[in-house]
């Protein structure tokens, strides 16, 4: 969305909703609190009054807007066809004098990966940034698992059948970096060329949420002219379902999109590779991005049934918030814990080897809660269980 567009998107995508109610059984927040100004409904009501200027900018108002998870199960039901993503961006641009320091300066590091490999460096100060000592390490080993700097061009191996380009995202080489290792082994295997321009940003997700709708919009300019000079691609994969969401929604090239699991699915990967056979039981976690907004929550899912004798037990309700909500966990630190609650209770009943989830973000904060398990990317399962033989 450009930032210009925020006031039409208030007023042209608000006026959709009937305030039938039907989102209210579906919103973690509002279901967590029974206050109507936390339910999508009343959410846009607010936002509706300040653009009327009925009410002005405050610290409460951002509040309100700012415990939003942005989870979009309320848009996914809704029968109206009412924006709610789109119509919280622009509520939120008009109060970013409002949202608190600490977490305008996570967002400025984690979408700015110089900033980011620095305050890793100076471990201290990312512990300041990020709430408890155990996600501050973990952010710091996952750094340590990273396997280098990614080539611009990983050519199709075997017969090809096509080109994509993968976005890495400003913090998949630090907090996820074998998930892209294995997303170019596999698809490399699969018979595309593989192209992950130098150039390329940060998607602009977490900018958009904020209400920094410019330098969103100035983001997303520089990934098209990017992505857009590679002649021929079939695809723009991603493997972060966050960043994954915000690409779909491009105008220039959101109809390219895949998630990396929906590509690997159509490719008939689970027909033309084979998987060492694996006899482990796994909970995977299917993020509200994927199954809400992507509509691609089985995918990961049918991918790793190709791998034999695994057991696949899903965690949570489907389409529901773990809390992360990508800095929920940092605004709303009490809302955050709540809503992972039930999930940490089922990794521990369980106790499975690995927690499968196809965003970092939700793995981290999973992870907090519970440490034990090993958490991964479906993709990198995957790539591990490979027969290259």
């Amino acid at each position: 969305m450009h930032y210009r567009q925020g006031r039409a998107a208030m007023t042209t995508g608000a006026s959709l909703c009937v305030k039938c109610g039907l989102c209210l059984a579906e919103c973690p927040t509002y279901l967590a609190s029974s206050n109507e100004a936390n339910s999508p409904r009343g959410r846009i009501a607010l936002i509706r009054a300040l653009e009327a200027k009925t009410i002005g900018p405050s610290a409460h108002l951002n509040e309100l807007l700012g415990s939003c998870l942005l989870c979009r199960r309320c848009e996914r039901i809704c029968p109206s066809g009412v924006p709610f993503g789109s119509i919280m961006d622009a509520g939120r641009e008009r109060l970013g004098r409002y949202r608190p320091l600490r977490e305008r300066l996570a967002a400025a590091l984690i979408t700015r990966p110089r900033a980011m490999h620095k305050a890793m460096a100076a471990a201290g100060l990312l512990q300041r940034l990020l709430p408890g000592e155990s996600l501050a390490r973990q952010v710091l080993a996952r750094r340590d698992r990273d396997a280098g700097p990614l080539r611009r061009l990983y050519p199709a191996r075997g017969s090809k059948r096509g080109k994509v380009g993968l976005f890495t995202g400003c913090s998949g080489r630090l907090l996820d970096a074998e998930a892209l290792q294995g997303a170019v082994k596999l698809l490399t295997r699969a018979g595309y060329d593989v192209h992950v321009p130098e150039a390329q940003v940060c998607c602009g997700a977490l900018d958009a949420h904020g209400g920094n709708l410019r330098r969103a919009h100035a983001l997303r300019q520089k990934n098209e002219a990017v992505f857009g000079a590679i002649e021929g691609l079939d695809a723009l994969v991603s493997v972060a379902s966050g960043c994954g969401a915000h690409l779909a929604g491009y105008p220039g090239m959101g109809a390219l999109h895949k998630d990396i699991s929906e590509f690997l699915l159509d490719a008939s990967v689970p027909q033309r590779l084979r998987f060492r056979p694996l006899e482990e039981r796994v909970l995977a976690h299917v993020p509200c991005t994927l199954e809400n907004v992507l509509r691609a929550g089985d995918a990961p899912l049918e991918l790793l049934g190709a791998i034999p004798g695994l057991e696949i037990e899903e965690l949570g309700t489907r389409g529901g918030c773990c809390g992360a909500g990508g800095l929920t966990f940092l605004s709303h630190p009490r809302l955050s814990r709540a809503l992972r609650r039930p999930l940490v209770g089922q990794i521990e009943q369980l106790a499975p080897r690995f927690v499968l989830t196809s965003n970092a973000g939700c793995g981290l904060h999973l992870q907090q809660g519970a440490d034990s398990p090993e958490y991964l990317h479906p993709v990198t399962l995957l790539a591990r269980q490979l027969m290259t033989d």
